[in-house]
């Protein structure tokens, strides 16, 4: 099962296709049995203007009636729309070139034990739901509520929540998909929105309920607004390959302008970095931050704590005290002879 990550800067987030930085950018599926019914997921992580606009496809196939997709976000999004027709197809076709719903927030969030509902949205056949809480809360809250968790679902989400990330839950239904007349391989493009000072990438969610051994592949696409800096560096992370890096010609900013709800993407001005990974889930141990992207939530360290005073006064006390201890006992300095 191939998922796809695409980022760019300004930051609005689209569920399975980002365009930003992302991110979020990156989701864990759960399905009855764990049945592997998600064909592809693409994602376009984009940032500009303070916004992360995260675009995320959805493909699905097997015999599962419902399956659901969990993903990290840095933020509440403000708006959650389907995306556009194109735009994923075509940043793939940058890098592999072919011969010649409306929104509404809640009043007030809604809360389940400790977890609280921020936002609900259906899109097609999604159902989509984005929740504040701690990771454990969260997987519980979620099996409550139809989702069909792997074991490591709650320490995955836990180390997720510790950094402040909130989530969205999208659930397939496919007696849903049927009376629209979606068919089986047909995906679903979902667009976040959020407020952010520079995007985020989740990373380590692509190996939810994996082996260490699996294999994971994804194509990023990461648009900014300058050339943009990695945490880790994109050389240390396994598996990963840059693909293009530079200023993205106007012919590809102005197709992508051009589709449903991407009229944010600038004429001219965004620097694209397409990558791919491919590589196990074991050696997938970091997110990927942009620019210092982290969620709004994050508590960054303040470095070690500062050495308390008494400490240097009985460092002092010593030193005084070797001195005077040398002073009084060393040897008597050799007598000069005369000439």
């Amino acid at each position: 099962m191939a998922r796809r990550l695409l980022v760019a800067s300004p930051i609005a987030v689209g569920l399975m296709l980002v365009l930003a930085a992302p991110a979020l950018a990156c989701g864990g599926l759960v399905a009855p049995g764990h049945a592997e019914v998600l064909q592809k997921a693409t994602t376009l992580a984009a940032w500009h203007d303070g916004f992360e606009h995260y675009v995320t496809g959805f493909q699905f196939a097997g015999g599962a009636d419902r399956f659901g997709y969990i993903v990290p976000l840095p933020g509440v999004p403000t708006k959650i729309q389907k995306g556009g027709n194109w735009t994923l197809e075509r940043l793939e076709r940058e890098i592999n070139p072919v011969p010649t719903v409306v929104f509404a927030a809640l009043a007030s969030p809604l809360t389940s034990d400790r977890v609280a509902v921020l936002q609900r949205v259906k899109i097609d056949a999604l159902d989509i739901v984005v929740v504040r809480g701690g990771g454990r809360d969260v997987a519980a809250w979620a099996e409550k509520n139809g989702f069909d968790l792997t074991p490591d679902t709650p320490k995955v989400l836990s180390a997720y929540s510790s950094q402040g990330a909130i989530f969205a839950l999208a659930r397939f239904d496919r007696a849903a998909a049927a009376e629209k007349g979606l068919i089986e391989g047909q995906g679903t493009v979902i667009q976040f929105t959020i407020p952010t000072k520079a995007p985020w990438i989740p990373l380590r969610i692509l190996a939810l309920g994996k082996q260490g051994s699996e294999l994971v592949d994804a194509d990023l696409f990461v648009l900014t607004d300058h050339k943009p800096w990695f945490a880790p560096g994109l050389s240390s992370m396994p598996g990963v390959q840059v693909r293009e890096q530079g200023w993205a010609n106007e012919q590809l900013l102005a197709d992508l302008r051009s589709d449903r709800r991407m009229g944010w993407v600038p004429a001219k001005g965004m620097w694209l970095t397409a990558m791919t990974m491919h590589t196990t889930a074991a050696a997938i141990r970091s997110d990927l931050s942009i620019d210092g992207g982290l969620p709004a939530g994050a508590v960054l360290g303040e470095g070690p704590a500062p050495t308390p005073a008494w400490t240097w006064l009985v460092i002092a006390l010593l030193g005084l005290a070797t001195v005077a201890g040398w002073a009084i006992w060393r040897p008597d300095r050799p007598r000069l002879r005369a000439a």
